[in-house]
């Protein structure tokens, strides 16, 4: 009897295991739909969405304005609102690719350095959880000159993945 409970408790521990990676590639491939914008200041009665697709504009002023409203599908503050301090803004796209050119041109952006903002990937708690215990690998490849990044929750230094 015991050997049996044994084989079915490693048979409900592996799909525990197998289902919440599962749940979590969900999470993962819901959150690259989104960028999460760090630093715009909050006004009373703001209306965030076309705030944040002027915005796009600036950053992208060769992409239709109509094609930045048709790929902006929901945007929102996240957290409480408290005195003195801004709230991160969740833009969630409809369009993949405006997403990922919104990503790449923000990076050097004058507009995002002038406005005092800064965009970020979105990524679940185990993921950045990862990425901060990678941090020091990372941070000292790149003072020593080296091609260091992040790919999901995975670092690389010169195309290799540590961690």
């Amino acid at each position: 009897m015991r050997p049996l409970l044994e084989s079915q408790s490693e048979l409900l521990e592996k799909e525990n295991r197998e289902l919440k990676e599962r749940v979590r590639e969900q999470e993962r491939y819901k959150m690259r739909w989104c960028l999460k914008l760090k630093g715009i200041k909050e006004k009373n009665e703001e209306n965030i969405r076309t705030d944040i697709i002027h915005l796009f504009a600036k950053i992208a002023p060769d992409i239709d304005m109509r094609q930045l409203e048709d790929a902006v599908d929901i945007v929102h503050r996240i957290g409480r609102k408290e005195d003195n301090k801004n709230r991160h803004v969740v833009i969630l796209f409809a369009r993949r690719l405006v997403r990922e050119e919104i990503w790449r041109r923000s990076k050097d952006s004058p507009v995002c350095k002038e406005r005092g903002v800064r965009f970020a990937e979105m990524l679940p708690l185990e993921d950045r959880a990862a990425r901060k215990n990678l941090w020091p690998q990372i941070e000292q490849a790149r003072r020593e000159g080296k091609r260091a990044y992040y790919r999901g929750p995975h670092g690389y230094i010169e195309g290799r993945r540590i961690g």
